[in-house]
This record gives structure tokens, sequence and C-alpha cells, in this order.
């Protein structure tokens, strides 16, 4: 149970990065745009992919999806506590970079994860070690 937690926020994760890459203009992405209406170089109504580019938006996924598909693989309690830790790191860092000219708007969704995350790591049950390995 615990595992598809982790397997959907990892899921969720990519899914919400590529629909909002593909959705979002420059006036959504860049803090010009949002305070008097001008961009540098682009308009404010480009779209952000077209702008910054794709690979910027596919480190923002991997960065929100890497935490909970370590811990889904992991399925150790202490694995899953410090995916929730990295996750608040994430959510502390899309804070910090909020005024950038960025995707790093799209970190603050790994405050809600780091939510769920801790639900799913408070009830997650750990095998003792020796039970690993083991068929039964």
């Amino acid at each position: 149970m615990v595992r598809s937690v982790w397997w959907a926020l990892a899921v969720g994760a990519v899914a919400y990065t590529a629909w909002s890459g593909m959705s979002m203009t420059m006036f959504d992405v860049s803090m010009a745009c949002s305070k008097i209406g001008e961009g540098g170089s682009y308009q404010c109504s480009d779209r952000a992919i077209d702008v910054l580019g794709v690979w910027p938006l596919v480190a923002v996924g991997l960065l929100l999806a890497s935490p909970p598909a370590v811990a889904a693989i992991a399925m150790r309690k202490r694995v899953s506590w410090f995916a929730v830790s990295a996750l608040v790191v994430l959510f502390l860092a899309g804070v910090v970079y909020a005024t950038h000219d960025s995707y790093s708007d799209m970190l603050f969704l790994a405050l809600p994860m780091a939510v769920v995350g801790s639900i799913a790591a408070t009830f997650q049950r750990s095998a003792p070690r020796g039970e690993l390995g083991k068929n039964t």
C-alpha cells in the first residue's frame, strides 16, 4: 500500500511537470512579466518551454520525482523519511528561487508531496534486516 503511494507521488510529479510545462506562458514564469508586463527579449505571451527550453523542465521533473521513486524502490522507513526531507528542501529551494525566470515555481508542489509522504512514512512498516532476502 505504501509503495503505491510513493509511486503515485512520483508519477503525479512527472505528469504535473509535463502538463505545466506545456501550458505555462512566460507571464506565469517570469517575475518581470508579472510585475510590469514586459519581458526582456521575449513577449510575456510566449510559451515558457519555447523561451526557457525543455531541459530545465526535465530537471525539475526529475527533482520532484526522484525522492518518491527512491522511497518506493527502497521501502525502508529511513529512506522514506529522507525522501520527505528532500521534498521539503526542494520546496524551500522553490521559495528561494521564485523570483528567477525559471520553472522553480513548480517546486512548490514538493510541499504537498512531503505532507503525503510523511503520512505514508508514518504508516510504513519495515521488515527486519534479516527478513528482506528470505522467501516466506
